[in-house]
């Protein structure tokens, strides 16, 4: 990873909001299953994972990813039978950061078991809050895991923070 100062981090905070205005959901309706979703990716570069990006830009865009979260639910069309959004927020690799929308109850149901030889997601039940450590408002659900994934040599430890539509027994 490239440690260097990282150089003119407003003007790409400033295109990486745009980028985020610029998603648009809800466009291929017609054509879901019951295993159907749509993903949206982090629409910019890994500079916000840098070690030198200010944690100042890295919580402004955790308020904008959550912002357009919130955006997503409130023009969530009328008449489909299931539909849950969800975005997460991977720390501390944010660029990995993803907004999900579940068309169908099977794939929703499946997506939160994550036991498996590869990959652990363990539930965080102290207490502790990405939204308060960061002063983020918001009335989203959270819910935070641990996440672990076995490499062949390694293991790889990362928080996923999960906001949205989020049923109770997750």
């Amino acid at each position: 990873m490239y440690y260097g100062k990282s150089r003119g981090q407003r003007r790409k905070f400033k295109r990486l909001l745009e980028n985020i205005a610029e998603i648009e959901p809800y466009q291929d309706i017609d054509e879901i299953n019951e295993w159907g979703f749509e993903h949206f990716h982090v629409p910019g570069s890994v500079w916000l994972d840098m070690p030198k990006t200010s944690s100042k830009i890295k919580t402004l865009f955790c308020k904008a990813w959550i912002r357009k979260t919130e955006e997503i639910l409130k023009a969530k069309p009328d008449g489909l039978k299931f539909c849950k959004v969800v975005c997460f927020l991977c720390i501390p690799d944010l660029f990995c950061s993803q907004i999900i929308i579940f068309y169908g109850r099977k794939y929703y149901d499946s997506f939160w078991d994550r036991h498996n030889e590869y990959q652990d997601w363990s539930r965080i039940t102290n207490g502790s809050s990405l939204a308060k450590e960061r002063n983020i408002h918001t009335d989203l659900k959270e819910a935070g895991f641990k996440e672990t994934i076995h490499d062949e040599d390694e293991t790889y430890n990362s928080y996923l923070w999960f906001y949205g539509e989020l049923s109770d027994n997750i």
